[in-house]
C-alpha cells in the first residue's frame, strides 16, 4: 500500500492507451450514457478492471465510489464472500444546478453551448469512479458525459449550437 503522509496514494495507469496486466485488473471501467437530460435518472455501471478482479478472502475490492462533477453520488462496500464480480450499478441524476455551476466555471461571458432556436444548454461533466483493492490500494478512472438542460423544442426541430 503506497502512503503519502497519512493519505493513501491514488493509482492511475502510467500509459492509459497501453495498460499493464495489473492495471487491467484494477482501473475501473465506467459504463454510462454519452448524453443525459438534467433531472432524469440514469444508470452507471462501474466494473473493477477490464479483466475481472478476483474477489477472494485474501485479495478483493473493498469498496467502489462514484462521483459526478466531484460530488459523491454513491458508495458500495463489497464483500469477498458474496460478490463474485466487482461490478456496482449506481442510479445517478444530474440536476439543472450542475448546468449553472458549469456555466460559471467554464466562462463568465460565454458560458456553455446554447441552442439558438430553443435555448437548450449542454455541458460536459466528469463521472469519476474510485475503488479500493485491499492489496493494491486505491484506483480511479474518469468518463466525460454530456448533460443537456432538457428545454422543450418543437417536434423535429434540430438544435443550432452557438458556443
Amino acid at each position: 500500500m503506497t502512503m503519502i503522509g497519512n493519505e493513501e496514494k491514488i493509482n492511475k495507469p502510467a500509459d492509459p492507451a497501453n495498460l499493464t496486466e495489473g492495471e487491467k485488473k484494477h482501473v475501473p471501467v465506467i459504463e454510462a450514457p454519452e448524453m443525459v437530460i438534467a433531472g432524469r435518472p440514469f444508470e452507471v455501471a462501474v466494473t473493477v478492471g477490464s479483466i475481472p478482479h478476483v474477489m477472494e478472502e485474501k485479495h478483493f475490492i473493498e469498496w467502489v465510489e462514484l462521483y459526478l462533477h466531484n460530488k459523491l453520488v454513491g458508495r458500495k462496500e463489497l464483500d469477498p464472500s458474496g460478490e463474485k464480480v466487482a461490478t456496482v450499478i449506481f442510479e445517478v441524476e444530474a440536476d439543472k444546478a450542475l448546468i449553472a455551476i458549469k456555466e460559471i466555471e467554464t466562462c463568465r461571458v460565454r458560458g456553455v453551448n446554447i441552442c439558438g432556436s430553443c435555448g437548450e444548454k449542454s455541458v460536459i461533466a466528469n463521472l469519476r469512479a474510485v475503488e479500493k483493492c485491499n492489496v493494491h490500494g486505491i484506483w480511479e478512472e474518469y468518463k466525460k458525459i454530456e448533460i443537456m438542460s432538457g428545454e422543450e423544442r418543437e417536434e423535429g426541430k434540430k438544435c443550432v449550437w452557438k458556443a
